[in-house]
C-alpha cells in the first residue's frame, strides 16, 4: 500500500510539474515580468501538490484508500481542484489578457491534457493515481516533446494572433470549454469500461478526433478573423495612400497656378510701386499672404504620416459641412511606427467623419495631439447625439465602432498605452496614450480651426 501510495505521489508531483511549465510558457500576454510570472507558476505548483495531499490524506481518513470508489472519489476531487487551481491562476494573476482569451488557453491545454492522459492510460492499462516508470516516462516525453514542438513552431505565430485578434474569443473558449467537458466524461467511461474490446477503442478514437478537429476549426476560425482584421487595415493604408496621392496633386496643381500668376502680382506691385503708393503695396501684400496661407493650411505638424492624415480627413470633413478644430504639438515619433500611427489616427479620424457624417445641425470635430514627457496624447472629439452602449467600456453602436476599432486597441497594447472611449456633452471622445520611446524637441505645429 505505501508503494503505492508513493508512486501515486511521484505521478501527480510529475502532473504539477508539467502543469506549471506549460502554464508559464502559454502565458502571450503577461501580467508581470518573466521573473515574477515564474514565481506564480511555482507557487501555484506547490499550492497544488498541497492540496492534493491534503485530498488524499482526507481520503485515507474516511476510510483508506483501497476501494476503486476512493480512488474514484480522490481522482475526481484532485482534477477539480487542481483545474480551478491552475485555471485560475493563469486567469487572474499570470496572463494580461482579457478573462475570455485566458479562458480559451486554459480550456486548450486541458483538452490536450486530457488526450495525453487518456493516450498513456490506454496503453499503459492504468488510471488516476497508478504510475510506474512506463507512465512517468510516456508523462515526461509527451509533454516535453510537445512543449518543444510548441515552442519552435507554434508559439510565434499564435502569440501574433493572439495579440492581434479583439474579437470572437468568447464563442471559442465555449466551444474548446465544451470539448474539454467531452474528454473529461471521456476518461472517467474508459475507467468505468473493464474490458476495452474494439468497439471500445473506435469510441475513444472518434472522441479525441472530435475534440481535436474541434480546436483546428477553432484556430482557424481565429486564423480567418485576423486575415479579416488585416485586410481592413491594407484597405484603410491604400485609402490613405489614394488620398495622399490626391493631396500632392491638389498642391501641384495649387504650386502650377501660383507660378503661372506670379508675373500678374508683380504687375500689380510695379504699378503701385511707380505711383509710389506704398501703402497699396503693403495692403496688396498682406492679402497676398492670407489667400497663400488659405490656399496650403494643412500644414499641421512636421511629422509627415500624421500631417497627410490630418490634411486628407480635414478636408473631408470640410468638405462635408464639419466644423473642425486641430491642436497639434508633435516632434517626430521615432518610438513609434508609422504603420501603427496610421492604423490608429486614420481609424479614429475616420469613425470621427462618419459619425458627424450621420448628424444633423451643427457638427464639430476637435483633434489634439500632444507629447508630454515621453507620453504621446492623442484626444478626437465629434458631434454625437445619439445614445452610445459601451460593454467593458468599449463602444457597441454604430457611431465610432467597427472593425478598425480592435485594429486600434491592439496597436495601442503594442506601445503599453491606453484607450478611453466616453460621451460627454453631445461629444464622442477618444482619448489614447501611448508610449513613445524617443521624445525629440517638439518643432512646429499649433492650433488651426477649418
Amino acid at each position: 500500500m505505501n508503494n503505492i501510495n508513493l508512486n501515486a505521489l511521484i505521478t501527480n508531483i510529475i502532473n504539477n510539474l508539467m502543469h506549471g511549465l506549460w502554464f508559464y510558457c502559454l502565458v502571450l500576454e503577461i501580467k508581470h515580468s518573466r521573473k515574477k510570472t515564474a514565481a506564480i507558476a511555482a507557487a501555484t505548483v506547490l499550492l497544488s501538490q498541497l492540496a492534493m495531499m491534503f485530498l488524499a490524506a482526507w481520503v485515507r481518513g474516511q476510510g483508506g484508500i483501497g476501494s476503486d470508489m476512493s480512488v474514484m472519489l480522490l481522482y475526481l476531487s484532485g482534477y477539480l481542484v487542481t483545474m480551478v487551481i491552475f485555471g485560475g491562476s493563469y486567469v487572474f494573476f499570470m496572463s494580461g489578457s482579457e478573462p475570455a482569451k485566458s479562458l480559451f488557453m486554459v480550456s486548450t491545454y486541458y483538452s490536450f491534457w486530457t488526450l495525453i492522459y487518456l493516450t498513456i492510460s490506454m496503453a499503459t492499462y492504468t488510471f488516476a493515481g497508478a504510475g510506474d516508470w512506463a507512465v512517468w516516462s510516456m508523462r515526461l516525453v509527451l509533454n516535453l516533446g510537445s512543449l518543444f514542438l510548441y515552442q519552435r513552431l507554434l508559439k510565434q505565430r499564435l502569440m501574433r494572433m493572439y495579440k492581434e485578434i479583439r474579437i470572437g474569443y468568447g464563442t471559442a473558449a465555449a466551444v474548446s470549454s465544451f470539448a474539454f467537458l467531452v474528454m473529461t466524461i471521456v476518461i472517467f467511461y474508459n475507467q468505468s469500461v473493464k474490458r476495452q474490446d474494439l468497439l471500445h477503442m473506435a469510441m475513444i478514437f472518434l472522441s479525441s478526433s472530435m475534440m481535436l478537429i474541434i480546436h483546428v476549426q477553432l484556430f482557424y476560425y481565429i486564423v480567418q478573423q485576423d486575415y479579416g482584421s488585416r485586410l481592413k487595415q491594407m484597405e484603410l493604408h491604400e485609402k490613405y495612400l489614394r488620398v495622399q496621392i490626391n493631396s500632392y496633386e491638389q498642391m501641384e496643381q495649387s504650386a502650377r497656378q501660383t507660378r503661372h500668376d506670379f508675373r500678374h502680382h508683380n504687375m500689380v506691385v510695379a504699378e503701385y510701386a511707380r505711383k509710389k503708393d506704398y501703402q497699396a503695396i503693403l495692403t496688396y501684400l498682406q492679402e497676398y499672404e492670407v489667400r497663400e496661407e488659405d490656399k496650403y493650411s494643412g500644414d499641421f505638424c512636421r511629422n509627415h504620416v500624421v500631417n497627410n492624415l490630418l490634411c486628407a480627413y480635414v478636408n473631408r470633413a470640410r468638405q462635408e459641412g464639419v466644423e473642425v478644430s486641430v491642436d497639434v504639438r508633435l516632434g517626430e515619433t521615432t518610438g513609434i511606427s508609422d504603420y501603427d500611427l496610421v492604423t490608429i489616427f486614420a481609424n479614429v479620424l475616420e469613425n470621427a467623419v462618419n459619425a458627424c457624417g450621420r448628424e444633423a445641425g451643427k457638427r464639430r470635430i476637435e483633434v489634439a495631439l500632444r507629447q508630454k514627457s515621453d507620453k504621446l496624447v492623442f484626444v478626437c472629439k465629434n458631434t454625437c447625439t445619439a445614445e452610445v452602449a459601451f460593454k467593458n467600456g468599449i463602444p457597441r453602436n454604430q457611431e465610432r465602432v467597427g472593425v478598425g476599432v480592435g485594429s486600434v486597441l491592439s496597436s495601442v497594447e503594442k506601445y503599453d498605452g491606453a484607450v478611453d472611449f466616453s460621451v460627454a456633452d453631445n461629444m464622442f471622445i477618444c482619448q489614447i496614450i501611448l508610449n513613445n520611446m524617443m521624445t525629440p524637441k517638439i518643432r512646429g505645429g499649433g492650433r488651426k480651426k477649418c
